[in-house]
């Protein structure tokens, strides 16, 4: 029983991972794109597909332990007009998509809940009910997935915008950061580090992006 749940859990994952990568990586090469450098488009990661997007090992390591990564889009800055803001508005774009997307699932859930709740008073099966788990998976994850690449350590986004400014006077201790990046991250798996730094933000963004989406319910349903 508990390894059919297990799997139940993973399956109603899956999506949300897929949108999650998808938006994030997409929103990077988007930006990209816009400020001038052609790369992203030329390696065809200037779509919504999954498949340009996802890193096989990763998505898997997402979708069952609640930590990967998606195929990272390659840029060349040196083609943006300004440099350092082109690489802050890069960096930020993937967690700004993933809050974005986060939003639109809150959205649908309250309309789900709004019009249907009567629907989880029955069949666990029912389908409203999974379309309800799934959404709700995907505001989920696209929360965690935006916090967890905002933290500053490399090879977050947050490390790319933490870079971008303060890098031409402490460049050396940017080349020992990124030395020891592995050890850094590894450790900080180990140590559950990341669920302590993103609990609170996931906390407090899910709660106001929701009364949001609530709210904006109310007023059309």
């Amino acid at each position: 029983m508990l390894g059919r749940l297990n799997l139940i859990n993973i399956l109603y994952s899956l999506p949300a991972v897929f949108v999650a990568f998808s938006f994030h990586e997409y929103a990077h090469a988007l930006i990209a794109y816009g400020m001038g450098d052609p790369t992203p488009k030329n390696q065809g990661r200037l779509t919504l597909s999954p498949l340009a997007h996802v890193d096989w090992i990763g998505f898997i390591m997402f979708a069952i332990f609640g930590f990967g990564w998606a195929k990272p889009v390659q840029y060349n800055p040196t083609n943006f007009k300004n440099r350092k803001i082109g690489n802050i508005l890069v960096s930020l774009a993937g967690p700004m998509a993933n809050l974005v997307v986060a939003f639109l699932a809150l959205i649908i859930i309250n309309i789900v809940g709004y019009n249907f709740s009567y629907a989880f008073y029955g069949n666990p099966n029912n389908t409203i009910v999974v379309v309800f788990t799934i959404f709700e998976r995907i505001a989920s994850l696209n929360i965690v997935f935006a916090f967890l690449n905002l933290i500053p350590v490399p090879p977050f986004d947050g490390y790319k915008v933490v870079k971008a400014i303060f890098s031409r006077r402490n460049i050396k201790f940017f080349w020992t950061l990124e030395r020891y990046s592995m050890i850094i991250l590894f450790a900080m798996i180990f140590l559950n580090i990341f669920s302590y730094i993103i609990r609170f933000p996931y906390d407090f963004t899910y709660r106001y992006l929701n009364n949001i989406a609530s709210w904006i319910t109310g007023i059309f349903m």
